[in-house]
This record gives C-alpha cells, structure tokens and sequence, in this order.
C-alpha cells in the first residue's frame, strides 16, 4: 500500500512538473523579449528547457530504481512523463532544431538501455512517429479521435523496449496505461486552454486597433504607424505622405436625420476609403482617426500613382457622389475638406507633419469646404 501511495504522489508530483515544462515552453515561444540575447536565442532555450527536463525525468527514474531496488516497478514511474515532455516540444509551436535535438537524445535512450537487442527496429519507428508530430502536430492534436490513438502508437515503441530491458511491468499494463492518457489529456488540455487564451488576447488586441464602428484601424495604430514612417525617412530615407480630411457639416447631418443615419454615413465613406486606397499606393493605410475625420498615411511616396493634388480631389470627388437614403426616404450628400503634406527634413517630431496635414485641412474649411489644399498647391 505504501509503495502504491508513493507511486500516486510522485503520479501528481510529475504532473504538476510536466504543466510546468509546457506551459514555460509555450511562454518561451510567444512572449515578447526587451532584451535582443534572449530574442536572438529562443529556439535555444526551448531546447535547452527540453533537454533538462528530459534529463530531470531519467535522472529520477535512475535513482528511484537505485533506491527502491525494484527495477520493474518504478522504472516506469517516470517513463509516461518523458514521453509526454517529446509530445508536447513537437506538438506545441515548434523550435528550430528541436527535432534533431530530441532524435538524439532518444538514440542514445534506446542505446543505453540493458536487455534490449533490436532497439534499432523501435528507435526508426519512434522516429518516424516523432517526424509525423512535429509536422502534423497540430491537425492532430485538434482531434481527439487522431490525438489519442496516435499518442498511444507514439508511446507503444518506449512502452516494449522499457518492458523488455526491465523484463516485465510491476505496476501492470491497465495502471501504465492509465497514467499515459492522464499525461496526454493533461497535454491535450494545456493546448487547447493555451490556444483559447491565444485568440482572446488576439482578438482584444484587435478590439484594441480597430475601428467598432468602421472596422478601419483607429488613431492608436495611426500614430504608431506614423512613427514609424517617421523613424523609415530618418533611418531609410523612404519619403512619405499625408492626407487627413473630414466630413463637412456633419453635426448637422445628426442632428437633422440622427446618429443612426451618421453612423451609416461613416460606415459607407470607410468602405469608400477601402475601395479607393489600394488604387492610390499599395504602400497606404486609411484610419478613422476622430469622430468624422479620416486619414490616408502613404508609406512610400514612390508608390503613389498620381500627384497629391490628383489623389485629394479623386478621393472628395468619389465621396462626394456617395448617396444615403434615411428610413425615412430623404436622400442627402456629402461633402470634405482636406489637408495635404509630406514629411519634410526639418520636421523634428513625427507630429509634425500631421500638424501641417491638418493645418492645410482647416485652410480648406476656411476658404469654403468641399476643397483640398495640397503640398502641390502650397
């Protein structure tokens, strides 16, 4: 009874270990490092991490059977958990070079083992299994009905050769086979909780850089990504542009037909925007940057098509010929005014040229609305 409450509590022990190993593995692979050593050294520490755990696991299995004078019992303590340490390196993301890496460490496995002649025969077959994980890991382990059939297949060749080098299993098949699919459901159950986090932190980071009402990118990544034309031109030379505009009078448009009718408004000039931008540069972004204002940032000036002031006018031109229809049946129109300007080699703030976009955006109020006032025109 003692050697069976010893075997559970090293049972827990281990599992609690292997959730460690996966879940510092997953974090080697997706947090974000301030220092470049650690970026540049990634895939060596997952390595790294894998090979010590591993050893951890062999180590302890050594010195319970050196302890416990029972080769056939606990022998097989810790063989589920290394097993569950090479699904889980081949199966999450991967890192380069771990296959190789791995490959090595289970040749020398199988070599070291006592009693067991055609080793050969279960190390090529591991290893085509362990190539089928690190290629089809995911497929597979999205499944339950292809994760644990194969989990079990991946395990058998360990399972024999461990079973003829201690010749017999002293816990029994039906407790070793137990513990495995408890280790692979722990595994199965780490992946896809990861996975969930994953896509929630992808989606808030999204809801973060979006748009609710437009879908176009907000002035969060407005002003990132203007910094980091500015950062371009200062390190590259890469010339760039602004254009920022607003719609004219549109507190009358709510006030008269209601922020309902607006709102439709904005959605069908992001759209308009979506259309025509890819047109004007395939090096362009548009964002909603206020309440009625947008702005087109044209990363590189060498892929625009057309002059500024060619451009500013198509754009208030084709929002100009938008038509909306209330619930009501009344029809209306709008119009913009924009501003224009490039980066210049005297700007000193990354702001800079926004300011004067925008600047040249109120000129075009101040002379009548429904006008551009472009760098081309001073």
């Amino acid at each position: 009874m003692l050697i069976w409450a010893i075997r559970g509590m090293t049972f827990v022990t281990n599992l609690l270990l292997l959730t460690g190993f996966a879940l510092l593995y997953d974090w080697l692979q997706r947090t974000q490092f301030q220092i470049q050593f650690l970026k540049r050294f990634r895939s060596v520490c997952q390595i790294l991490l894998t090979i010590g755990f591993l050893g951890f696991f062999q180590l302890a299995s050594t010195f319970r059977i050196m302890e416990a004078h029972n080769r056939k019992g606990f022998g097989w303590s810790y063989l589920g958990f290394q097993i569950g340490v090479l699904i889980i390196a081949l199966f999450f993301k991967r890192s380069r070079g771990i296959f190789p890496v791995t490959a090595f460490l289970v040749l020398n496995w199988y070599w070291l083992l006592p009693n067991l002649v055609w080793w050969g025969y279960a190390f090529v077959l591991t290893l085509v299994l362990m190539r089928v994980a690190e290629k089809f890991g995911r497929q597979i382990i999205d499944r339950p009905l292809r994760y644990y059939p194969f989990c079990l297949l991946f395990a058998a060749p360990f399972m024999w050769a461990n079973w003829v080098s201690l010749r017999g299993i002293e816990v029994g098949w039906p407790w070793e086979i137990f513990a495995n699919l408890a280790i692979f459901y722990l595994i199965w159950f780490i992946y896809h909780e990861l996975k969930l986090r994953n896509q929630r932190h992808a989606l808030l980071l999204y809801e973060a850089r979006q748009d609710n009402l437009t879908q176009l990118y907000n002035f969060r990544v407005f002003n990132e990504d203007l910094n980091q034309a500015f950062r371009d031109y200062h390190e590259n030379g890469t010339q760039y542009l602004l254009y920022t505009f607003d719609i004219d009078h549109f507190k009358w448009i709510n006030d008269r037909y209601g922020h309902l009718e607006g709102n439709h408004a904005l959605r069908e000039v992001a759209a308009e925007l979506k259309r025509l931008v890819p047109k004007i540069s395939r090096h362009a972004e548009v964002y909603r940057v206020g309440g009625e204002e947008f702005s087109i940032l044209v990363f590189d000036v060498t892929t625009q098509q057309y002059s500024a002031n060619a451009v500013a006018n198509h754009v208030r031109k084709a929002i100009g010929e938008l038509k909306f229809t209330t619930q009501q049946g009344e029809q209306f129109q709008i119009t913009i005014s924009m501003g224009q300007d490039q980066i210049d080699a005297e700007d000193q703030n990354y702001l800079d040229l926004y300011k004067r976009a925008d600047q040249r955006l109120y000129r075009s109020k101040e002379t009548g609305r429904n006008k551009v006032t472009t760098s081309d025109l001073g």
